[in-house]
């Protein structure tokens, strides 16, 4: 099973237990859920929120992505450690802007300063080396979407077919399917539109 990455076990658990005492014996499908939870944020937000160390590859098929000095990213670029040109040069990282300068990171552009440029060959990749993600730590908004998704998807283990838990006459309990609206608006703000190019 994987661990959770934006949220803990125990804040969830603490989040879930303000109506009363919740047992250990959910601790597993908890951490499923955080897991899944997460999941559907990246994919719905198309960014990753916990940087991990990690090496790109842009092949001469993908030449169209660089404009003029500019490399546009595929993805979110927290720290660049080292860039290779695609004929087998290093690109001093000290001669690389990474964009957007007063905003990032995470960055989405590298532009190369006026001594160089990109090269590309069908026996080599430009090759960037680097952290990848949006930040270091998830941002609180981030951590509260993965709390209130963990949730909602926990709560639904209580739903039947027609997303009622309870009963009609008993003054029963709907769940919505999918992504609550309010874990969607949390998110809305850090939706990328390619998953880092814009």
């Amino acid at each position: 099973m994987s661990t959770p990455r934006y949220a803990s076990l125990g804040t969830l658990r603490q989040y879930l237990s303000a109506g009363g005492a919740l047992g250990t014996t959910d601790n597993a499908l908890l951490t499923n859920c955080l897991v899944r939870a997460e999941r559907q944020i990246d994919d719905y937000t198309r960014r990753v929120f916990v940087a991990e160390p990690g090496t790109s590859y842009y092949g001469w098929a993908e030449a169209e992505r660089a404009r003029g000095k500019a490399l546009w990213l595929d993805r979110d670029l927290y720290r660049l450690q080292a860039l290779y040109n695609g004929d087998g040069g290093t690109i001093p990282v000290g001669s690389v802007w990474t964009e957007p300068r007063n905003e990032g990171p995470p960055y989405r552009i590298l532009r190369l300063m006026s001594g160089y440029a990109w090269t590309w060959s069908t026996d080599r990749d430009v090759i960037v080396v680097g952290t990848w993600g949006y930040s270091l730590t998830p941002p609180a908004s981030i951590v509260q979407a993965t709390v209130r998704l963990a949730a909602h998807l926990y709560r639904q283990k209580d739903v039947g077919v027609t997303d009622v838990a309870g009963f009609e006459a008993g003054g029963e309990v709907t769940y919505a399917g999918g992504m609550p609206r309010d874990v969607m608006w949390l998110l809305s703000p850090f939706r990328s539109r390619t998953g880092g190019m814009w």
